[in-house]
């Protein structure tokens, strides 16, 4: 009988061996088999390495656009990557980038997947990660929200958010200030109230809790973390580990306060209960949470309906869509106007002609900063030239112009399977001189805007039907802000700002390092 079991042992020991090695062979088959993705397509790649691809070159280098521009002279307008063994298109050529954005836009209505993304079906989606008709139908019930009619309702608190920027920045004129805190404050500051209809006093108040607790949740969120580089690798096990990490965390949440460990806990718990809470109220406020629960209400329920089957799971998934896009607001919105506005401070205090075209033509436009409102800025067309060469010079989300396929199909000859993600290389395409020519694209000259061009050929806020939903009002928030600015102080390069800016690339393209810039009190002439 004990010879019996000793067998049984060791003949289950054998099956559990050959079973792992079966499971590993086929694992390694399945990425060698991913590493042929190019060669058969006849796309030159960097030399990668198996398993790892080309991951160690851009994780490396702090400056994923630097890697991709040296990649595109090296390699030419179209070539390939790979993240571990997944493979990546990258492409600057207009052809491509045309069919892909909106010739057969509705065959790549996907993102790149991020780290721990649920399925293309899951009802957590923001817009951003979305996808297929779940992103078609989010997209369709948020466009009204972002019209001109709608953001005016917005438009007296962001101008109360610029004022209070303006005063403390007459405060700290003949000093030389760390001018992208002020501008993180002030971007902050304008959310809270826009979006969520919250005066919170970040600007004014130093020692700020919303402040404190949204700035722990970027810095967490972009630091880099063991969990996401192995599942950058094994990405075929992401939905395993997702599904068990969420259980874990409703069995734990009892026992361990998460938001200690992760910062955005309180965030996204915040959210949701200024949401609920709002949802109890009887009287109408002017925000944009406000404008998304009209919408959950009117007309635009319909499209809802539609999609989703029971009224119940309908309330559920509505009001799920409302916090997600809530919280979007504050992820697209934060560091990308900031850093917008820390390279333009950067270019009026380097660029003095620049600085004094713009007050002159600012001044001409209004008698005084009362007559400052979202109709009267989209008077300057040079103030829109100008911020557009700021974001065409330091494009500020590279690493999100892409597009993943949600249908096969081909593209410029290519086989392009489904899930198969083409990105753009937005920094060849920016500095490019045939397309941004005659002048040199490495000057900065915002009369370049004036000449119609190819539209694809500014990324700065994507393009096609999934452009940034938020374009028009981070243009209005960019305008107000340098109008108000330009009218009451002056930008000069102190003796701690650079002559060229060193970057770095995380959620968003920034300086390295915070800078200085000399604040003086504008004497109107």
């Amino acid at each position: 009988m004990l010879d019996f079991i000793i067998i049984d042992s060791t003949l289950w020991l054998k099956l559990i061996i050959i079973s792992l090695a079966s499971l590993i062979t086929f694992y390694f088959l399945k990425i060698w088999n991913s590493y042929q993705f190019f060669k058969k397509r006849g796309i030159k790649t960097p030399v990668y390495r198996f398993f790892w691809g080309n991951n160690l070159e851009l994780t490396s280098n702090s400056n994923y656009s630097d890697v991709i521009l040296n990649w595109t002279k090296t390699y030419g307008k179209t070539y390939g990557y790979y993240e571990g063994h997944q493979p990546i298109i990258v492409t600057s050529d207009l052809e491509i980038i045309q069919e892909v954005f909106l010739k057969q836009s509705s065959n790549f209505s996907g993102r790149k997947k991020q780290i721990l993304n649920r399925n293309d079906d899951a009802p957590d989606h923001m817009l951003f990660s979305a996808s297929r008709s779940r992103w078609k139908t989010m997209r369709n019930i948020m466009n009204p929200t972002f019209s001109s009619a709608k953001l005016k309702e917005l438009a007296p608190l962001l101008i109360k958010c610029t004022d209070r920027m303006n005063e403390i920045m007459i405060k700290k004129t003949e000093t030389s200030i760390s001018i992208s805190e002020y501008f993180k404050r002030f971007t902050m500051d304008s959310i809270w109230n826009c979006a969520f209809g919250i005066d919170t006093d970040i600007q004014k108040n130093v020692k700020n809790e919303y402040f404190d607790r949204c700035e722990a949740m970027f810095t967490f969120l972009a630091k880099p973390k063991l969990l996401d580089f192995l599942l950058s690798y094994l990405h075929e096990f992401q939905p395993f580990v997702l599904e068990f990490l969420t259980l874990m965390q409703k069995v734990m949440s009892n026992l361990i306060d998460f938001s200690r460990i992760n910062p955005s806990v309180w965030f996204v718990n915040h959210v949701f209960e200024i949401v609920e809470t709002r949802k109890k109220q009887t009287f109408r406020k002017k925000d944009y949470l406000q404008l998304l629960l009209d919408a959950e209400s009117d007309s635009q329920d319909k499209i809802v309906d539609d999609y989703i089957g029971n009224s119940f799971e309908k309330k559920a998934n509505s009001s799920l869509k409302i916090k997600r896009t809530l919280m979007l607001f504050m992820f697209a919105g934060y560091e990308t106007t900031s850093t917008t506005l820390t390279y333009a401070s950067f270019i009026l205090a380097n660029y003095q002609e620049e600085q004094q075209k713009m007050y002159e033509l600012i001044k001409f436009e209004f008698n005084s900063e009362e007559d400052i409102n979202p109709e009267s800025v989209q008077k300057i067309e040079y103030l829109d030239w100008f911020i557009k060469e700021v974001l065409r010079i330091y494009p500020i989300v590279n690493a999100a112009v892409g597009r993943r396929c949600t249908k096969s199909t081909l593209v410029k000859g290519i086989d392009i399977p489904e899930d198969t993600v083409i990105m753009v290389d937005v920094m060849s395409l920016h500095f490019d001189p045939e397309l941004w020519g005659p002048v040199d694209p490495n000057e900065f000259y915002p009369p370049r805007h004036e000449v119609k061009r190819n539209p694809l050929a500014f990324m700065a806020f994507g393009n096609g039907p999934r452009n940034c939903i938020g374009m028009k009002f981070a243009m209005l928030e960019l305008k107000i802000a340098l109008c108000k600015l330009l009218l009451n102080v002056e930008f000069f390069p102190s003796s701690n700002t650079p002559k060229n800016l060193e970057l770095t690339e995380i959620f968003v393209r920034r300086p390295k390092s915070a800078f200085e810039i000399l604040i003086k009190r504008r004497i109107n002439p």
